[in-house]
């Protein structure tokens, strides 16, 4: 096998390898996207059972969120917990637009900055029905990423190995 060969074989396993990986990532991105919105989810909860049990003020909410190691994923909250003169809700949606939560799309993360406008706006019986609402919401758009990652998960992979092969095979 002369120089050319070998190095025509190397790039067509580097094609294949590269579509294959772009593939896995876009599948990893869909699962990235359904945990994160559960994860959230699970933070209204908490955000929820402290408004009705402790009364915190928002910054108390957003430092035992950050405190938590059930949200380590979100690292908005570290830039929320520690804000200083900005308004809370100004803050909070900050925080989310800069370090947008792994796997989010734009409509998600509004979600997400959605839940920081509203606290502590009103009382605590109006900001839990309010995070009650948003709650339905976000149930939505976690039944829409569990369908998608059904659905494309899967095909996204396989699509990334068929076209790396297809493109091996017109090269040849």
């Amino acid at each position: 096998m002369n120089m050319f060969s070998v190095l025509k074989v190397s790039g067509l396993i580097v094609i294949v390898a590269a579509s294959t990986l772009a593939g896995n990532y876009f599948s990893y991105m869909l699962r990235c996207r359904l945990a994160s919105l559960k994860k959230i989810n699970y933070m209204i909860d908490e955000i929820i059972m402290m408004i009705r049990f402790r009364s915190p003020t928002v910054y108390e909410i957003a430092e035992s969120l950050a405190k938590s190691e059930r949200f380590s994923c979100f690292g908005f909250l570290n830039s929320v917990s520690t804000a200083g003169d900005e308004p809370f809700q100004q803050s909070w949606c900050r925080a989310v637009s800069e370090d947008v939560p792994q796997g989010l799309t734009s409509g998600d993360a509004e979600l997400l900055s959605d839940i920081g406008r509203k606290l502590g706006t009103s009382d605590s019986e109006s900001q839990i029905n309010t995070l009650r609402l948003q709650q339905t919401e976000l149930l939505s758009a976690i039944s829409a990423a569990e369908t998608d990652c059904t659905k494309k998960a899967k095909l996204y992979r396989s699509m990334g190995a068929l076209a790396g092969a297809f493109i091996s095979i017109m090269l040849i």
